[in-house]
């Protein structure tokens, strides 16, 4: 049975969770590698900054949408009686990737309540 790369029960939806967390990081410390050498924040200011705030934001942007994902793909795998076992098995491993990727996302942002950037 083929499904439109669209569906939420083709394979692709897999891997979708950890590419946005690889998008994700990427962007994060990337970002925070030019910003640092291009406009530096004043070290006097510590840990609460313009560059920590926004990158605070993207990092709960991402968060939001990987829990909310993991969220959606949980829930459509709740309805055994209306789903074959391809649909089942993809709608919960793409919901347990997502999930797993959304804690990797709070883990690694978590340094940014710590540590001030640029040093």
């Amino acid at each position: 049975m083929r499904y439109a790369r669209t569906s939420p029960y083709h394979p692709v939806q897999i891997p979708i969770g950890l590419i946005i967390w690889s998008l994700w990081f990427v962007a994060m410390y990337g970002g925070q590698a030019v910003i640092c050498k291009i406009s530096p924040p004043d070290p006097a200011q510590g840990v609460w900054n313009w560059l920590n705030g926004s990158l605070g934001v993207l990092t709960l942007l991402t968060l939001g949408l990987l829990l909310w994902m993991a969220r959606y793909f949980w829930r459509l795998s709740r309805a055994p009686e209306q789903l074959n076992e391809r649909q089942q098995f993809v709608t919960k491993i793409a919901a347990g990737i997502h999930f797993i990727a959304a804690l990797a996302t709070l883990f690694v942002g978590i340094p940014l309540l710590q540590i001030p950037p640029c040093l």
